[in-house]
């Protein structure tokens, strides 16, 4: 959890402080759209790369290994301040370019790294959770993501309040990232997560059947595009949206935005309380996750909505949405963690990489389509619909394992 928190806090920081950037660096939309997609395709890459090497090398020397690889991207990125040094990345043909430029290099580093945390995250769940918790410690390591985006509104705040310069953020956050590492080696020693020490998934390996794991892996494709999707969209554009399209204030912006993401702490861990009391009164593990993803699939759709009401309903609902969308990735989790056991870094990596891949796409898309239009309407109904997606194949082809029913 900590992890995913210092994932998130590197991550936000350039979100929240974009608009602030645009006049100073040149920063437009799609320039901005661009970032935004180089990173996602840079964190596909990096999704198969640090899944095929977890699989083989485990976690213990790797997790800490990409920690400092994006915590080091973070603490390099202010150098964008610095016009001696930025000239050095600067297009002949774009004058004043060197800022966007190096930025774009830091972040495409930043994404590359940061993918490494889901394997190794993902692998350390699997080893020490059953199936029916794995809902509930899915939402618990999830939580990070949303407590590190509360954090950074409230800390951009706080430093732009006392005096402070944006590159604050990035030097203090970055820092705090390389002191996780002592934390983890220690804490876990040597043999701690070997596939073998789990006995639980030793007692029910099933044979392999080809067909049941393709049409699970489609399934799974459905599910990690459409939360995605949905949830990068929102990620990356909702301060610039708050700010420049809503009219909020920077400071009412830095209240919204951590509004938006404890609701999203509130919605993932209900997906996991609600699992585990639908088991409690008899359900099946699978029936009850099915139920759990169409109702905050159905939250999610709020987004959809926004665009289309005054301005303090519009915040509301993408609010309300923020419960919805961050609850879906425990599920999603715990059916990638159903993958055959051996291969399940490597498998969901590939996943991760095509959905990221897509969401590149989609973010450089609306970048050029906001700086034409000023408009955010298309990306909103998008983000609150994609999650529909992933619900239809989950009903459609998954085929549950025995202990899932």
């Amino acid at each position: 959890m900590l992890a995913t928190l210092l994932n998130y806090m590197d991550r936000q920081v350039l979100p929240q402080i974009g608009t602030e950037l645009k006049d100073q660096y040149g920063l437009d939309d799609a320039r901005y759209g661009r970032v935004a997609g180089h990173f996602a395709q840079a964190f596909a890459l990096g999704s198969i790369v640090f899944g095929f090497i977890a699989d083989r090398l485990g976690v213990r020397v790797l997790y800490p290994f990409v920690l400092i690889g994006w915590s080091a991207a973070g603490l390099a990125t202010p150098l964008m301040k610095d016009p001696a040094f930025t000239s050095q990345f600067e297009a002949p043909e774009e004058p004043g370019s060197g800022p966007y430029y190096w930025l774009l290099l830091c972040r495409t580093v930043l994404g590359f790294f940061e993918a490494g945390h889901w394997p190794c995250a993902l692998l350390t769940a699997r080893q020490i959770l059953t199936a029916k918790d794995r809902p509930l410690g899915n939402g618990l390591l999830q939580s990070g993501a949303s407590l590190g985006a509360i954090l950074v509104p409230l800390y951009v705040m706080m430093v732009r309040n006392l005096g402070g310069g944006w590159q604050i953020a990035f030097w203090t956050i970055g820092g705090a990232g390389l002191l996780w590492v002592p934390i983890w080696l220690f804490s876990v020693r040597r043999g701690d997560l070997d596939v073998s020490a789990e006995p639980v998934l030793a007692k029910s390996a099933m044979p392999f059947n080809p067909m049941s794991f393709l049409t699970n892996y489609a399934a799974l494709f459905a599910i990690v595009l459409g939360i995605s999707v949905s949830w990068q969209f929102i990620r990356e554009w909702l301060p610039k949206y708050l700010k420049e399209s809503l009219g909020y204030t920077p400071d009412e912006a830095d209240w919204l935005v951590p509004a938006y993401y404890i609701s999203a702490e509130i919605g993932c861990f209900l997906a996991g309380v609600l699992v585990r009391s639908l088991v409690g009164r008899g359900w099946g593990v699978h029936p009850a996750r099915v139920v759990g993803y169409a109702i905050f699939a159905l939250v999610t759709g709020a987004a959809a909505a926004a665009p289309f009401v005054h301005r303090d309903a519009s915040a509301a609902l993408i609010i309300l949405a923020g419960a919805g969308i961050l609850a879906l990735h425990p599920y999603y989790y715990a059916f990638a963690q159903e993958l055959p056991e051996r291969h399940m870094a490597f498998l969901s990596g590939w996943l991760a990489a095509l959905g990221w891949f897509i969401v590149g796409e989609v973010q450089k898309a609306m970048g050029d389509h906001i700086k034409a239009t000023g408009h955010y309407d298309i990306g909103f109904v998008i983000a609150g619909l994609a999650p529909f997606l992933g619900l239809i194949a989950l009903i459609v082809l998954w085929k549950p394992r025995a202990e899932s029913r």
